[in-house]
């Protein structure tokens, strides 16, 4: 199944994006300065980040007979084999699918300390570092959820 970004959820994150550039705006006209001119950058590249989903081709997400493949986590497919589990994690009032890999070493980019430590403090949260969100995206959180609950076993503890 293909998941590919929704239109109308693209654009209603666009324009809370666009009211967040014109409050910032007007913060910083009326004396709130560095905060104001700080918020008009920050959901200024949020807003770029947003409009450039409505631009790509092809699905975002695949769930197939072959695997998962999330075009953003750009470690290509990962197949049924090396996924050992599945859950449901909140970050923030944000839902993800984690994906609990049976070796993660394989797929994290070699020599990034980066990447290294943000996938140290993803598991330390609970969270898989091959977490897939699926804000803007249609069908939803729910149908990958149940689809990929038929294949794999849900992560104990979770």
């Amino acid at each position: 199944m293909e998941y590919r970004t929704s239109i109308p959820r693209t654009l209603g994150f666009a324009g809370v994006a666009a009211l967040m550039i014109a409050a910032s705006y007007f913060s910083a006209q009326i004396g709130a300065g560095f905060t104001g001119w700080f918020g008009v950058t920050f959901f200024g590249l949020c807003l770029v980040g947003i409009l450039s989903q409505l631009f790509r081709h092809g699905p975002t997400v695949v769930i197939d007979e072959l695997g998962v493949f999330d075009r953003r986590l750009r470690i290509g497919r990962i197949p049924w084999e090396d996924i050992a589990a599945v859950s449901i994690a909140q970050v923030r009032r944000r839902r993800l699918i984690s994906l609990w890999l049976r070796d993660e070493e394989r797929y994290l980019p070699q020599g990034s300390a980066v990447v290294r430590r943000l996938a140290a403090a993803s598991r330390a949260a609970g969270v898989s570092p091959f977490s897939i969100s699926f804000m803007g995206l249609t069908p939803g959180l729910d149908e990958a959820y149940a689809r990929l609950r038929a294949r794999l076993p849900e992560r104990a503890g979770d």
